[in-house]
């Protein structure tokens, strides 16, 4: 009897891990995909060009850079809005801390915040431009400060 529990116990859990790894990876097939491009920032004789994610509607600006676990220093997401917003950014499912630039029309950086991961859902901030803004980019917490950009700063950026 003992050898029959274990043999349908083992068998039970070979057909959770199928079903489970099947999810996992119909998961990744049906999740968003963000198109990506190139962005350069310029502030006196600096610039820096780096890779980023474009998310420019609303499956990608509600999904973000959540679920990560790291993200390199020279990389980011730019969320791109057909229109002038205040809208606010939150870290929820966020597990690294960013920095966000908000950015005029013109590619002005007017604003730079350190967001950091929600704790929970109930303390979870939400961070606002103190202007309407038409595009705003998440990089690692720190990168302004790394590279030497500051409100003011300018960005152009480009699809790959």
């Amino acid at each position: 009897m003992k050898k029959r529990t274990v043999f349908f116990t083992t068998i039970f859990t070979i057909l959770l891990m199928i079903v489970m790894f099947s999810l996992l990876s119909l998961g990744k097939e049906n999740s968003p995909k963000f198109p990506r491009g190139r962005l350069l920032i310029t502030q006196g004789d600096k610039s820096l060009e780096i890779p980023i994610e474009i998310a420019d509607r609303d499956e990608l600006w509600t999904l973000g850079l959540m679920y990560r676990k790291s993200i390199p220093w020279e990389y980011g997401m730019l969320f791109v809005f057909p229109y002038d917003t205040n809208a606010g950014f939150w870290m929820k499912n966020t597990y690294v801390p960013l920095d966000i630039a908000f950015i005029l029309e013109d590619g002005t950086i007017i604003n730079i915040q350190r967001m950091e991961p929600c704790k929970d859902e109930l303390n979870c901030p939400i961070y606002f431009s103190p202007k309407p803004y038409r595009y705003a980019l998440e990089v690692r917490a720190g990168f302004f400060e790394r590279y030497g950009f500051s409100v003011g700063a300018k960005i152009k950026y480009w699809r790959e």
